[in-house]
């Protein structure tokens, strides 16, 4: 495979997925996915984290392009980068000791390290998706989403006037029980929103179609049914 320069890297990605606008980065903030994935291909958990690194380090250093560029999702275009790196280190350090048949079956669809690859991306992303939400709440005057749906995601097996009588401790004053499901409803709303937006900069030219497609593939829907 002929290495790509960092340059023409960055602008294919940017011509595929133009919503993502640091490429880089957006890497480093699906690391842990990497990981896994990587572990879950080599099996050794030294080995992995050698590999990982490595593809890393690439990352920064020399930009990726892997063989085949998977049209339509960024994170089947970073899988078949990661698996490249991942399938060459298994060739050199076991030789013929790893068969094509072995290697076929550890990159199969649904096998161990594609479940890993799609939970971890999963895991990744509403982990952002709380990143910006608590952003958004220290750069909104009077918004109070994060707070709001983190109290309850934490317990959600409290009513409502528990839920109100926490929330007025916290910001030291009475909360209604109905007031604070009315905060529930928008802060739900626009964590839903967030999601959709964060899968739509993974995926090219997306319809809605490819956007619910990616939802439940990576078992979201749940989280955005009711609004879309």
């Amino acid at each position: 495979m002929n290495q790509a320069t960092p340059k023409s890297v960055l602008e294919q990605i940017s011509t595929c997925w133009p919503l993502i606008n640091n490429p880089v980065q957006f890497v480093m903030r699906y690391a842990r996915a990497i990981r896994k994935y990587v572990a879950a291909v080599v099996r050794d958990a030294d080995q992995a984290e050698e590999v990982a690194q490595d593809f890393l380090v690439q990352v920064f250093g020399k930009g990726f392009c892997p063989e085949n560029v998977s049209r339509g999702r960024f994170r089947d275009y970073l899988k078949s980068a990661v698996r490249y790196v991942a399938i060459n280190h298994l060739r050199k350090r076991r030789g013929s000791a790893i068969t094509e048949d072995m290697l076929a079956s550890l990159i199969q669809p649904d096998s161990e390290a594609d479940r890993a690859w799609a939970s971890e991306w999963r895991n990744c992303l509403l982990e952002r998706v709380w990143q910006v939400l608590e952003m958004y709440q220290r750069e909104s005057s009077g918004s109070l989403y994060y707070t709001v749906l983190r109290q309850y995601v934490d317990d959600p097996d409290s009513d409502s006037e528990t839920h109100a009588a926490r929330l007025g401790q916290k910001l030291g004053r009475p909360v209604r029980a109905d007031t604070f499901r009315q905060y529930l409803s928008r802060a739900r709303r626009h964590f839903a929103q967030l999601i959709v937006e964060e899968v739509r900069r993974t995926l090219q030219d997306p319809t809605r179609e490819d956007v619910e497609q990616e939802l439940v593939d990576l078992e979201l829907m749940s989280q955005v049914r009711g609004y879309l």
